[in-house]
C-alpha cells in the first residue's frame, strides 16, 4: 500500500469490542465443539452403524478436510466482498449440516453432514477474527483475538457435559449433543446481524484500489515468509491439536481401556486448565511477555508426548499427558497463531491469508487423522514418536519466527507494506 493514497483516519474500532470478539469467536466454539462432540460420538456410531475402523477415520478426516476447504473459501471471500458476506449466511448454511447428524440413520448421512457442517465453520473462523483484530483497540488487539481461544476451550467443555448427562439416553446421546450445536449457531447468526462491517476492511478496500484477484501476493514479497511461517507453523501443530481432539477420548477407551463415560469424565480434567491458563495470559498477549511464554509452553507441549514414551502407558498416564499438552499449547499454541495472523498481513489480504493457513493445517492434518485409529491399536509407540517431532517443530518454529508487534495499529501494519504491486 502506498503510503500517500492511504486514508489518514484511523479504522474505526468496535464500540463494544467485547461483544464483537464474543460473537465473532463463537466461531471458535463451534469448531473445537463440533470436532469433540464427532469424536465422543465416534464409538457410539461404529456399533450403531457397524463402522470399521477406516470409515471411522476416514468420517473424522472428512470433517477436518471440509473445515480446511471452508476456511480457504470464507478467508478468500472475506476479503473479496466482506467479512460481513460470510459471517450473515455461514451459520445457517452450518445449522443445515447439523440436521443430517441430528436425524441421522446410517453412515452416509453422517458423510453428508461432515462436509456441509466442515465447510461452513471452516468459513467462519478465518473472516471472524479478521473481524476481532480489525475492531478492536491496538493495545488490546492481543487479548481479544485470544479471547476466542477461550471460547474455543469452552466449546469441548460444554459438550463434553452434555454427554456425560446424556449418556444414559443411549442412540439420543449424538442428537441431543449437536442439537445444542443446533441453538446456539442459529441464536448467533441471530446476534450478528447487528455487527457492522468492518472499518478496516472497507477502508482498505477504497483507499488502495486493492486488486481482489491476486491472492498470490501471499506468495511473493513481503508477504512469503509470513505465509509459509503461518502455514508451516500452524499445519505442525494442528496435527497434534486435532489428535487430541478428534481422537483423544477414543485413545482413553481403546488404549487406555476406559469405559465410554469414564473417559468422558477423565478428558474434563484438561478443559479447565486450559480455560484458566488462556485467562491468564490474556493481557501478556499484548506484551513482549508473549515471547517467554511461548517458549515455557512449547517446552511442555514436547514434554507431555515425551512422557508417554518414559513410562508405561495406561489411562492415568494418558491422562496426565493430554493435561501436560493442553496445558502447553495453551501457552504456546493456537492463540499465538490468531495473533500473529493479524500483525504479519494486510488488511486487504489478512482473511485471505487466515484462511489459506488455516485450511491448509486442516487439510494436512486430516491425512494423517485417517492413520490414527489404526496406530492407535498397532503402532502407539510410533504415533508418540510423530507426535513428539511435530511438537518439536513447531515450538521451534514460533521461537525462532514470531514477530513483534504488540500494540501496533491496524493503520500501521498497513502502512509497511508500501508498493500496491506488493499486495
Amino acid at each position: 500500500m502506498p503510503v500517500d493514497t492511504l486514508d489518514p483516519a484511523p479504522s474505526v474500532v468496535a464500540a463494544k469490542p467485547w461483544r464483537v470478539a464474543t460473537l465473532a469467536g463463537i466461531a471458535s466454539y463451534l469448531d473445537a465443539g463440533t470436532i469433540v462432540a464427532v469424536s465422543a460420538s465416534l464409538s457410539l456410531w461404529q456399533t450403531m452403524f457397524h463402522m470399521s475402523a477406516w470409515e471411522v477415520g476416514f468420517l473424522s478426516g472428512a470433517l477436518t478436510v471440509c473445515i480446511g476447504i471452508g476456511a480457504v473459501l470464507g478467508g478468500r471471500i472475506g476479503d473479496r466482498w466482506g467479512r460481513k458476506r460470510v459471517y450473515s449466511i455461514d451459520l445457517l448454511l452450518y445449522a443445515f449440516g447439523l440436521l443430517w447428524i441430528i436425524f441421522a440413520v446410517g453412515t452416509p448421512m453422517l458423510f453428508v453432514a461432515a462436509i456441509v457442517v466442515g465447510l461452513a465453520v471452516g468459513a467462519d473462523v478465518p473472516t471472524s477474527l479478521a473481524l476481532v483484530g480489525e475492531m478492536s483497540p491496538a493495545d488490546k488487539r492481543g487479548r481479544l483475538v485470544a479471547f476466542t481461544q477461550v471460547l474455543w476451550s469452552l466449546g469441548p467443555l460444554v459438550v463434553i457435559m452434555l454427554v456425560l448427562l446424556a449418556t444414559g439416553l443411549g442412540d439420543l446421546m449424538p442428537r441431543v449433543v449437536f442439537g445444542h450445536l443446533f441453538v446456539v449457531a442459529i441464536v448467533t447468526w441471530f446476534l450478528r446481524r447487528r455487527i457492522a462491517e468492518s472499518s478496516a476492511w472497507k477502508r482498505a478496500l477504497r483507499g488502495t484500489g486493492f486488486d481482489r484477484s491476486r491472492l498470490k501476493a501471499l506468495f511473493t514479497r513481503p508477504l512469503l515468509r509470513g505465509s509459509l511461517f503461518t502455514i508451516a507453523f500452524y499445519s505442525l501443530l494442528t496435527i497434534g491439536t486435532n489428535f487430541y481432539g478428534s481422537f483423544g477420548l477414543y485413545a482413553l477407551e481403546k488404549v487406555g481401556g476406559l469405559s465410554a463415560s469414564s473417559a468422558l469424565a477423565a478428558s474434563l480434567i484438561a478443559v479447565p486448565v486450559i480455560a484458566v491458563t488462556l485467562l491468564s495470559i490474556m493481557r501478556a498477549m499484548d506484551t513482549r511477555a508473549r515471547r517467554p511464554l511461548f517458549f515455557v509452553g512449547a517446552v511442555i507441549q514436547v514434554l507431555s508426548w515425551v512422557l508417554l514414551l518414559i513410562v508405561p502407558v495406561s489411562a492415568a498416564t494418558l491422562i496426565v499427558a493430554f493435561v501436560l499438552y493442553g496445558l502447553g499449547t495453551t501457552m504456546a499454541g493456537e492463540a499465538h497463531y490468531k495473533i500473529w495472523s493479524q500483525e504479519i498481513f494486510p488488511t486487504a489480504l489478512r482473511s485471505s491469508a487466515l484462511g489459506l493457513s488455516f485450511g491448509t493445517a486442516r487439510i494436512l492434518s486430516a491425512i494423517v487423522l485417517i492413520f490414527i485409529p489404526t496406530l492407535l491399536l498397532t503402532g502407539f509407540t510410533a504415533l508418540v514418536v510423530l507426535m513428539i517431532v511435530v511438537t518439536l517443530l513447531s515450538g521451534l518454529l514460533g521461537i525462532i519466527f514470531m514477530p513483534h508487534k504488540q500494540g501496533e495499529s491496524i493503520e500501521m501494519i498497513d502502512l509497511e507494506f508500501t508498493a500496491p504491486s506488493r499486495l
